[in-house]
């Protein structure tokens, strides 16, 4: 955090995903100037403190509070490594209902370093129920290990969501579709009957503006990215359609690179 709205209100998201996984909350400020004055850490530490107080008090959430100095991106990658957490929550700048969400160096330096999931929360609106998620997929080599570990990551933090695969095939080919459905199916036979699940195609060789479009016309409440999204399928890349969807998309996205 950085005590600024966006940070706030992602926040309130990771609030809203502690309690409901009986989770604990890390909460991190990082100083990243080159001197700091006594008061000025002074005042940031109480005001980190009185946060982590309010949400034990509130949430009964087990809260606690690091302050770090240094480069913010290699720090939080540092620390991931240390404490290893299951989710990073970050908030990125924008307005609501437009595609200006840009969201730094930092955090893609983040979500390019860190050993867990990342999540991206836009400010501009509060972010708390997830019940629609859109997952875009495409075929590739251990694509189901994958897809296996991000579903079941989704549906443990929202058990109760309507989950949309949204299947790419550049290609049209006959047996991406194939893929895609056996995919669906096998996720399908590990989900709770609780989870409502809908398979939609994607034949656009824009693969970043096509996940936009559906997005923007479906509204998830949360949409995820992985690797396999760009053509490039290689571990610890972010390559141009991630880019495009994580910069541009309205809604949270679940970043999950390293797995």
């Amino acid at each position: 955090m950085d005590y600024s709205e966006a940070s706030f209100n992602a926040l309130e998201t990771a609030i809203v995903i502690a309690k409901r996984n009986n989770a604990s909350l890390i909460i991190l400020h990082i100083d990243d100037t080159v001197y700091t004055s006594e008061e000025t850490y002074k005042n940031a530490n109480q005001i980190g403190h009185a946060i982590a107080d309010n949400i034990k008090q509130k949430h009964g959430i087990d809260t606690t509070v690091l302050f770090k100095e240094g480069f913010i991106g290699p720090t939080i990658a540092k620390l991931i490594l240390e404490i290893k957490p299951d989710l990073v929550v970050m908030g990125a700048y924008g307005a609501s209902g437009h595609r200006d969400l840009f969201i730094g160096s930092n955090t893609y330096y983040t979500i390019k370093h860190a050993s867990c999931p990342v999540l991206i929360v836009p400010e501009g609106k509060r972010w708390q129920d997830f019940n629609k998620v859109l997952f875009p997929l495409r075929p590739t080599l251990g694509a189901f290990k994958k897809y296996q570990f991000i579903s079941d990551l989704v549906i443990q933090m929202y058990p109760d969501c309507n989950f949309e695969l949204l299947g790419i095939s550049i290609d049209r080919k006959e047996h991406d579709v194939k893929q895609i459905s056996e995919i669906a199916t096998e996720l399908k036979s590990t989900w709770r009957d609780a989870v409502q699940y809908a398979v939609s195609y994607s034949y656009s060789k824009n693969i970043g503006e096509e996940v936009l479009d559906r997005a923007d016309k479906g509204m998830p409440d949360l949409l995820v990215v992985s690797s396999t999204v760009d053509v490039a399928n290689k571990q610890f890349f972010i390559g141009p359609f991630s880019q495009r969807i994580i910069n541009h998309a309205r809604m949270p996205v679940l970043c999950v690179f390293n797995r």
